[in-house]
């Protein structure tokens, strides 16, 4: 009560915060868990999990959502790791100029995006037209409407998140030890394995649990290119709250705590390594 009395006003600066929580994520998490566990006569029923773990589609489903997010998630750090390493060697106005780039890009998606993916990978797409032209294969045969040809896409959703996660953590890497090991002889390549990649490995850890969950959740853009011809989760999780043909708000809930369950148990993997090396560092 004293804690109240003395720092009341205070809180009172949380409460549309903890309001926000509570309409926004609280109710319809209790709502979702309780739609998931009801069966057909409105009791309690495992039903909907039974049918889930299955039904051909639906294990379907996961497997290529986790396949697409894992692959697109391991990819995307490479690329992101080379680019945020780039930019710790940039200038400043390039840095801003690449900055500024990454906050665009970040927010280019939905139809714009599929759109122009279309344009350029799609069957009649500039470079498939151009490849067949002039004899190039791998690029006349593209696919963009099938799981692998979608990958660009998801690779495309990890760079600007995954580069702008990890340029902080370039910073905990000194430049001193850097000028040790060019001293000592000491290759870059054997710098950052030995080094550089072991001190920075929390926050990669850190941003591959956010890259999955971003890969694995992204819905609008696969939803628009390939709608229902590719099993995947998001879009069977969508099909079960606003299908044309029958809809099961249940089942969909089901899904959703599936999807739920997959990304609590990647983050809790990524956490257990984070802290591994963390208390490695601390030593």
């Amino acid at each position: 009560m004293e804690y109240l009395k003395k720092n009341g006003k205070k809180l009172c600066f949380f409460l549309p915060f903890l309001l926000l929580v509570i309409l926004f994520l609280l109710v319809p998490f209790v709502s979702m868990v309780k739609q998931s566990f009801t069966g057909s006569d409105g009791g309690f029923s495992i039903a909907c999990f039974q049918e889930i773990f299955t039904k051909t589609v639906y294990l379907k489903a996961i497997k290529n959502s986790i396949w697409i997010s894992i692959w697109a998630t391991v990819a995307g750090l490479i690329v992101d790791f080379f680019l945020a390493l780039s930019l710790t060697k940039a200038t400043k106005r390039k840095k801003n100029w690449y900055l500024s780039l990454l906050n665009l890009t970040s927010t280019f998606a939905g139809l714009p995006l599929t759109l122009s993916f279309i344009t350029i990978l799609g069957t009649a797409g500039v470079f498939v037209l151009i490849s067949q032209k002039i004899g190039f294969s791998a690029l006349a045969n593209y696919n963009l409407y099938s799981l692998n040809g979608m990958f660009i896409i998801y690779l495309y959703f990890q760079i600007p998140m995954g580069t702008l996660l990890l340029i902080p953590a370039f910073e905990e890497v000194k430049k001193e030890w850097r000028e040790a090991a060019v001293l000592m002889n000491c290759s870059p390549i054997r710098f950052w394995c030995k080094i550089g990649i072991p001190v920075m490995m929390p926050a990669i850890m850190g941003t591959t649990g956010m890259l999955f969950a971003n890969a694995l959740t992204a819905y609008t853009t696969p939803y628009l290119l390939v709608n229902n011809s590719i099993a995947l989760l998001p879009i069977k999780i969508a099909d079960m709250f606003v299908g044309d043909v029958r809809q099961r708000p249940e089942l969909g809930s089901a899904l959703s705590l599936v999807m739920l369950g997959i990304i609590v148990l990647v983050l809790g993997i990524t956490n257990l390594i984070k802290r591994k090396f963390e208390k490695g560092q601390s030593k």
